[in-house]
């Protein structure tokens, strides 16, 4: 199964200030390509379909957050790029300008990822 963001979508943005705008766009573009999925019970979560199927690969194979890595005795290797998926859902407000009335909404922030070939072990 292979998942693709065209890279027309995101022309002149690489070198821009909306680095994080890119990132969450083409989270939520592979997102929506794996809400099937999700909707068929192949997999649980989004976040779990793009660790599998974006992400996984013979070098890459073992995701954990920076502090999970750390906790085990490792680090990250200088200059790596986390993998971005999903992180817990934050709870928001968006104010109406108009009606001045509060609507609560959910806002999903993202979270990086670093693989077991971007960590090495720490020295006792």
């Amino acid at each position: 199964m292979s998942f693709k963001i065209k890279s027309e979508d995101y022309k002149g943005m690489e070198n821009s200030e909306n680095k994080k705008l890119l990132s969450r766009k083409q989270l939520k573009q592979l997102s929506e390509q794996l809400k099937p999925l999700k909707d068929s019970g192949e997999i649980e979560t989004i976040n779990e379909g793009l660790i599998r199927f974006c992400y996984t690969n013979e070098e890459h194979n073992d995701f954990k957050k920076f502090n999970e890595w750390k906790r085990l005795g490792f680090t990250i290797v200088k200059g790596s790029k986390g993998f971005p998926v999903w992180a817990q859902p934050v709870a928001a407000k968006k104010q109406e300008a108009q009606e001045k009335a509060a609507e609560e909404y959910e806002f999903f922030p993202i979270c990086y990822l670093f693989s077991n070939a971007q960590v090495r072990r720490l020295k006792p």
